[in-house]
């Protein structure tokens, strides 16, 4: 069945199962599109990240929504029977980074099936289109207990910060997002008054996993200071931001940061969790990274890089503390300050059987591929928001 903008059908009268693929085609003269699900409550509200599913975050935490990305486009594999009662509609949409618009679109292609069979399909291209950046292209949603599908092909000028605002995100400009919540058994108890110091780069400190287990927390503390006015006019202040890559003993990899809200998870793989993103400096905290556990990690890099601002790792006083209880903590500042690249990798962690080797790095680089080439991650970049 052809569908046409503006169409409502109930899902039962396209597929008879809760279960289902829904996958998305676009093709662009320049540039990429970037294809994400936002799953939403009654208000149309997306007042839960985990129901952000895009290139960073493949999948809710209970499978209801996965993404597979390949040659012929986006993939969404969705099981609606899943879904917790708090998410009434998911939101399909496309948005484009760059100097491209929708109206760049050469061809796409929206379709709805099972079992290697399409039910349904919706095609566009860029005459639909004008200035618009950011498109929703289709919606499931709840009414008087029945899923539906609708048809929208409409959109934002502003792109995906303004798809995030309409939805209750946050645009890049916006407040500081608030804290995530962590619970109460991740904080971890150093022991009182010790402390290793790694001074130089290659210097290494040994964590016995089967001895110790537990938690690893990770905090970054630094200092914004005073900002300063630029030429232009604009106050020159430093946003940094801490993350890691990681690869897990499954063969699982990832990114976990703040930009593209890639939190993580304490509770499920990759049992990494971001608490926050301090965008201040003023945090008495800091950023904390739980490793909730330890003992799944294969390797990781951990780092910060300079999100906004003037690279200038002197003004930060930044400092990355790898905090266990029962043992010493792990301090980690930067030495070679003059550096004009961006990202700076603290240290690495990897596993011998049971063993987590904590390495100090002190590298520099420019850009997330850049590390990712480094250390030989593979993972896929697109450019993310925060």
């Amino acid at each position: 069945m052809e569908l046409r903008k503006g169409q409502k059908l109930k899902i039962m009268d396209l597929i008879p199962s809760p279960q289902f693929e829904l996958q998305i085609f676009v093709q662009m003269r320049t540039d990429e599109a970037d294809v994400t699900c936002f799953g939403v409550d009654a208000q149309d509200k997306m007042t839960d990240d985990r129901y952000f599913v895009f290139y960073n975050q493949t999948s809710t935490p209970e499978g209801a929504v996965t993404l597979q990305t390949t040659a012929a486009g986006s993939c969404f594999s969705v099981d609606l029977s899943k879904l917790p009662a708090s998410i009434q509609k998911l939101v399909f949409t496309a948005a484009i980074d760059g100097h491209a618009t929708m109206h760049d679109v050469t061809s796409g292609r929206l379709s709805l099936g099972a079992d290697g069979s399409t039910a349904a399909a919706f095609g566009f291209d860029g005459a639909q289109f004008a200035q618009e950046k950011a498109i929703i292209l289709c919606e499931l949603y709840q009414k008087d207990h029945i899923w539906r599908l609708s048809i929208v092909a409409s959109g934002f000028n502003g792109g995906l910060s303004a798809l995030l605002a309409h939805f209750g995100g946050q645009e890049t400009d916006a407040a500081p997002m608030p804290a995530l919540t962590v619970p109460p058994q991740h904080v971890s108890s150093p022991v009182p008054g010790q402390k290793i110091s790694l001074k130089k780069s290659g210097d290494t400190h040994k964590i016995n996993l089967k001895k110790t287990g537990g938690e690893i927390r990770v905090n970054l503390n630094w200092n914004r200071g005073a900002p300063k006015l630029s030429l232009f006019g604009k106050a020159n202040r430093i946003d940094l931001d801490l993350a890691c890559m990681y690869r897990l003993k499954t063969g699982e990899k990832g990114v976990i940061q703040a930009l593209g809200y890639a939190f993580g998870s304490a509770n499920q793989p990759p049992y990494i969790l971001l608490d926050q993103d301090d965008r201040t400096g003023a945090s008495v905290n800091g950023e904390n990274m739980l490793f909730t556990r330890p003992d799944l990690l294969d390797f990781a890099v951990v780092f910060a890089y300079i999100y906004e601002g003037t690279p200038a790792w002197s003004k930060t006083d930044a400092v990355i503390t790898l905090r266990q209880a029962g043992s010493p903590d792990i301090e980690l500042l930067i030495n070679n300050r003059n550096t004009n690249d961006r990202f700076c990798i603290f240290a690495s962690l990897t596993n011998h059987d049971g063993q987590l080797d904590i390495r100090r790095e002190e590298r520099f680089f420019q850009s997330h591929r850049d590390v990712d080439r480094a250390y030989g991650f593979n993972l896929r970049w697109k450019t993310g928001h925060k």
